[in-house]
């Protein structure tokens, strides 16, 4: 069983790493189409969704997206809370944010966007895979799993970028995303509506632009 899990791993792992690649591929055909400054801020979102519709209308059955029932309750909503502070203090704290920063709608949409190949995308072809065996209380080995490749990933960017692995930057980064990872793919699956957790990553980076505006942190990098 385990090593069918670490397979299945690597196979997701594979398919985020065709993303990447298509990505800098088409950012390079649209450079030298219209041979100016180009920002491929959405292109990995693009690409994300692309292949979330083609699993789709290979395994309909086996994703919910756009569930209507149990959107707002009580329980939601505490979830919500523990999912959007703690991360925005972390993020802040490990200085995710200039102190420049303006905050814009784009800031915004930029959260609300990855959601589709964090939650739309990877944790749904987890469960497709038949990786959704429950792990602790409404935990899933597919929201496990789903946190912990984008860690992973976070890490891989760091080491192609050529810095220092272990910095406090960095831990307080894949912190961050590991616990908004857990608690949002909880959502995820109690709503079914991949707008909701949309809306919550966006508010997330509305949340850490507010704390930093509001507060005075000691600065844990120096």
């Amino acid at each position: 069983m385990i090593l069918s899990i670490v397979l299945k791993y690597i196979i997701v792992s594979l398919v985020i790493c065709l993303l990447y690649s298509l990505v800098i591929f088409s950012t390079l055909i649209i450079k030298r189409i219209y041979k100016k400054n180009f920002k491929n801020s959405y292109l990995f979102q693009f690409w994300s969704l692309i292949f979330f519709i083609i699993i789709y209308k290979i395994y309909p059955s086996n994703i919910f997206f756009l569930e209507i029932n149990n959107l707002w309750n009580l329980k939601n909503i505490l979830l919500i809370l523990i999912c959007i502070i703690p991360t925005s203090f972390i993020a802040y704290i490990g200085k995710r944010y200039n102190e420049s920063d303006v905050f814009k709608i784009e800031n915004f949409l930029n959260g609300a966007s990855m959601e589709i190949p964090q939650r739309l995308l990877v944790q749904n072809l987890f469960v497709v895979l038949g990786v959704n065996d429950v792990i602790y209380g409404q935990i899933t080995l597919s929201i496990f799993l789903n946190a912990l490749i984008w860690v992973q990933f976070i890490i891989v960017q760091e080491v192609i970028g050529g810095k220092k692995i272990i910095t406090s930057k960095i831990i307080y980064e894949i912190t961050a995303s590991f616990w908004f990872s857990i608690w949002i793919g909880i959502i995820y699956v109690n709503t079914g509506n991949i707008i909701v957790t949309m809306i919550i990553h966006g508010l997330q980076r509305v949340c850490t632009f507010w704390i930093r505006k509001r507060f005075i942190i000691k600065d844990y990098m120096k």
